[in-house]
């Protein structure tokens, strides 16, 4: 089985739950089952682990020292693409019922696996213990969690504080969740029945890991030898759990030590340093016994208090604060001692120290009577009450008589090994082939399974890296390849999968919806800050009514006024191109889109500072959102400088557009511009209205399409009329009998059939060469059903470069989309904007700014390019972009 678990305290920190999450874990590998967990980030974790995913945490929010995680989106998306990565996930085993605990009880929802959940922790006891505002902070915490978790059915009224009571409702509303409960005492299950959990619990004890006890049991003295006395004769085991005279001491004890004996008794505490585990009352129990010595081991808030403490009683000498230690040096401290101190009362719902304690035969002190469930009967003492008074008469007793403790040796000798994680995880995988086999449960597809394991990895992967090295030094070749390999190709993105589809059906299947849903939300989170909820990265009905609301601003009758000023615009770009002069036609290219786009977008006098405000940020927010997009979230968020300014620019632009659209509603004047179509528009069937924001997305969307396709394949075109004297010959001719020496005008954009080939042909040559979709929910392709959550990639460049498709598809030929030769065209094959709902809502708008400018520059100039420079394609975007095209310029006529 592969089980995910999660847990909001990372298991390279100290605790409990953490050490019994990494016996589990281990216990669980030695039989063959796979384990990933998910966990919060803390900087204890140095080493690298393959098996542990790290969520991101809520910045400078901490809580009892540990980092606070919410299940964010982004976490969200995180787990669906680790699940899609490593899995088939079997089931997921929640530890905690905090934010992790809530965003794995999420994932096992959505991807229809098995949830099974232990409660470890009192989180009643807890908040009234350590929060100076209980009731708000419980408060708090049911609100919170409710808002992710449902809260329902009723609660018995049960004697207990406003506090415990909503606290109660949190735990028992994710237990409810669950499809299994696991809790590690009967005590506890009892707890939990009484608050209104009425479904069945299964009481699985924690565990310790058995190499760390064998380890640990080398520092062990014999069971019948006194430490501190060498080889007395024992006494008689002891029939009740309290030493003689032990409550009659109690009564005693004031505020004056009691006279030491004449050997001290070692005392252990291993705990968190927390109001709830009661360090302060163990000190001043230990400074009213002279006659003992306590080494405390943990840390936590009350580090100083107790330091202070010590310092004050003159308990320097018998008193010693190790700090924060591995369970293994923890359990070796135990084999040195005489007794456990555990004066925890009415929190602990088991006690990892009390286990490790049992497994070392270590006598444990307590004073809370439902711990006794995890001490063998006999194997420790119970003070009569959890006072310090109690605590001290039981120490002086033991101090006093210690013979006492060796018959709790033997008893605790016996029952040594109930605590190995040998010993339990047995049950625990009955627990989850059980939870497998509830009716609602959705155990892996094992012929499907199969299926997938058919899939080819294309060659060249490399540990970690995945195919980014082949990738970045060759995309176009690498994406070519690929089709030989198969009609579905697993390629990895660092060490996350993805399925690259190399075939039109496969390709229309996912355009049109056919092999179920898919989202874009990993794309909208690299550029939330500039463009947050534009149409591109919209899903479902959301997209669906986003794409009607744009459709007016891009309709026939608008392209027509756009072209007015996209021709004037082309115009006096060509007439003020320098003669004689070496110029970058890439940088041309891009100067002169970004133009005539943010002129057709504003036309208004009061959009100046719009237009120099987009002239000057739009290149490079689309260029970091290219390098966001192919950086691992971790590793983006390091990029601190360039983060900020990334932000910043973005603020400024869209405060910036955000004024011009205000400033159009307020005119309400009707311009022949993009904005004022959306500012304007009404949809027919809900009547809805675009709000300001959203028209700032969609516009900046357009200028991010244009900078960089549009002005992509601009470029292009001209790099290969240039390079084909032939076709260069043939435009020319068109131009002088269509153009002639007038300016271009609009209605030259019907009239060139030949430069409509020619760019009919550059977007199949230079076509977007990746386009990516997450599967939202599984999806059926070739015959595989790819799980949530799955990166599905495919590649216009791909099926356009390949010859089944198209012959010779490395020679650039404009011949071959002529009316005589294009019916051999499959029409399925041809992809440069998209297909199905992903379709480019203006791609007209496109080919007409392309055609325009191309006329206005060949009608106007003859180019010459530069022999010495080998033009590349950058794949820094997904249309492949020309490095550069230097050439000199001379004019035409």
């Amino acid at each position: 089985m592969h089980i995910a678990l999660f847990s909001d305290f990372h298991p390279a920190t100290i605790g409990g739950i953490q050490s019994s999450i990494r016996a589990q874990r281990h216990g669980l590998e030695r039989l063959g089952h796979q384990v990933t967990v998910f966990t919060a980030p803390t900087p204890e974790s140095t080493e690298p682990d393959p098996g542990l995913v790290v969520l991101s945490a809520v910045a400078g929010l901490r809580v009892n020292g540990f980092a606070v995680v919410g299940p964010t989106p982004a976490n969200n998306r995180l787990i669906d693409a680790e699940f899609a990565a490593r899995g088939p996930i079997d089931v997921v085993h929640l530890h905690t019922t905090y934010g992790v605990a809530i965003a794995g009880l999420h994932a096992g929802h959505k991807h229809r696996i098995p949830v099974v959940q232990t409660i470890h922790s009192r989180d009643d006891a807890f908040i009234e213990h350590t929060s100076p505002v209980p009731y708000a902070s419980a408060l708090l915490l049911r609100a919170v969690h409710g808002r992710f978790v449902p809260h329902r059915g009723d609660m018995p009224r049960r004697p207990e504080s406003r506090a415990a009571r909503h606290a109660w409702h949190t735990m028992v509303g994710q237990a409810r969740a669950a499809d299994r409960v696991l809790v590690p005492s009967a005590h506890f299950a009892a707890l939990l029945r009484d608050h209104g959990f009425d479904r069945p619990i299964t009481v699985l004890s924690n565990g310790i890991e058995d190499e760390l006890i064998e380890r640990a049991r080398g520092f062990r003295p014999a069971a019948d030898e006194d430490p501190r006395h060498g080889s007395e004769p024992a006494a008689e085991p002891a029939s009740a759990s309290t030493p003689p005279g032990a409550v009659e001491r109690t009564r005693a004890i004031a505020d004056e030590p009691l006279e030491p004996p004449t050997r001290p008794l070692r005392v252990l505490w291993c705990a968190r340093l927390s109001p709830e585990k009661r360090l302060m009352e163990a000190i001043e129990a230990v400074r009213l016994t002279a006659s003992c010595t306590l080494d405390v081991y943990g840390t936590g808030e009350l580090s100083e208090r107790a330091r202070a403490a010590i310092e004050a009683g003159g308990l320097n000498g018998r008193v010693r604060l190790h700090g924060g230690v591995s369970q293994a040096e923890c359990l070796a401290a135990m084999a040195d001692h005489d007794v456990l101190l555990f004066p925890s009362s009415g929190f602990d719902t088991q006690g990892m120290a009390v286990l490790e304690a049992v497994a070392m035969g270590l006598p444990v002190v307590y004073c809370d009577p439902d711990l006794a469930e995890s001490v063998p009967e006999g194997g420790g003492v119970c003070t009569p009450d959890p006072s310090v008074a109690a605590l001290a008469a039981t120490l002086h007793a033991l101090a006093e008589d210690p013979a006492e403790l060796t018959p709790m040796r033997k008893i605790l000798a016996a029952h040594a090994d109930s605590s190995r994680q040998s010993q339990l995880t047995g049950d625990l995988v009955e627990v989850y082939q059980d939870v497998l086999n509830l009716p609602h449960a959705n155990p892996p597809n094992e012929s499907n399974s199969a299926v997938l394991q058919t899939i080819p990895t294309a060659p060249g992967r490399l540990p970690l890296l995945g195919h980014s090295v082949v990738v970045l030094r060759d995309a176009l070749g690498f994406v070519k390849s690929l089709t030989a390999l198969g009609p579905i190709v697993r390629v990895y993105l660092g060490p996350r999968p993805a399925y690259v589809l190399t075939t039109p059906e496969l390709v229309r299947a996912v355009g049109f919806g056919e092999a179920g849903k898919f989202h874009r939300e990993e794309l909208r989170e690299t550029m939330q800050e500039v463009i947050r909820g534009a149409s591109n990265v919209l899903s479902g009905e959301p997209h669906t009514l986003r794409r009607r609301m744009i459709a007016p601003a891009l309709r026939q009758r608008r392209i027509n006024e756009y072209a007015v000023t996209a021709a004037d615009l082309a115009n006096q770009w060509a007439d003020r191109l320098p003669v004689g002069g070496t110029v970058d036609l890439v940088e041309q290219a891009h100067e002169l889109v970004l133009d005539i786009i943010s002129s057709t977008i504003f036309t208004a006098d009061f959009t100046t500072a719009a237009k120099q405000e987009v002239r000057q940020n739009v290149p490079w927010l689309l260029e970091q959102v290219i390098v966001r997009a192919a950086l691992p979230a971790p590793v983006r968020r390091l990029r601190f400088l360039a983060n900020r300014r990334f932000s910043a620019k973005a603020a400024r632009l869209r405060a910036e557009l955000g004024a011009v659209v205000a400033e159009y509603r307020r005119t309400d004047r009707e311009f022949p511009d993009v904005a004022s179509a959306l500012v304007h528009h009404v949809d027919p069937d809900t009547g809805a209205r675009l709000t300001d924001a959203e028209i700032v997305d969609e516009l900046l969307l357009m200028l991010a399409a244009g900078v960089g396709s549009t002005a992509s394949i601009l470029a292009w075109v001209w790099h290969e009329v240039l390079t084909h004297p032939d076709i260069e010959a043939e435009l020319r001719r068109e131009l002088a009998d269509f153009v002639g020496t007038g300016p271009v005008s609009p209605d030259h954009v019907a009239t060139l059939p030949y430069l409509r080939l020619v760019l009919l042909e550059t977007l199949r040559y230079w076509a977007p060469w990746v386009s990516t979709h997450t599967a939202d929910g599984p999806v059926t392709l070739g015959g595989a059903t790819l799980p949530d959550g799955a990166m599905i990639v495919y590649s216009p460049y791909l099926i356009h470069h390949n010859e089944h498709y198209y012959p010779a598809p490395e020679t650039f030929d404009p011949d071959r989309w002529f009316p005589g030769r294009v019916a051999e065209i499959d029409k399925k094959t041809v992809l440069p904007f998209g297909l199905g709902a992903r379709h480019c809502p203006g791609n007209t708008f496109a080919l007409m700014t392309i055609t325009l400018a191309t006329a206005a520059l060949f009608a106007n100039w003859r180019a010459t390019p530069d022999p010495d420079h080998r033009v590349r394609a950058k794949t820094r975007d997904f249309v492949p972009a020309p490095n550069r095209v230097p050439v000199v310029l001379r004019p035409a006529k």
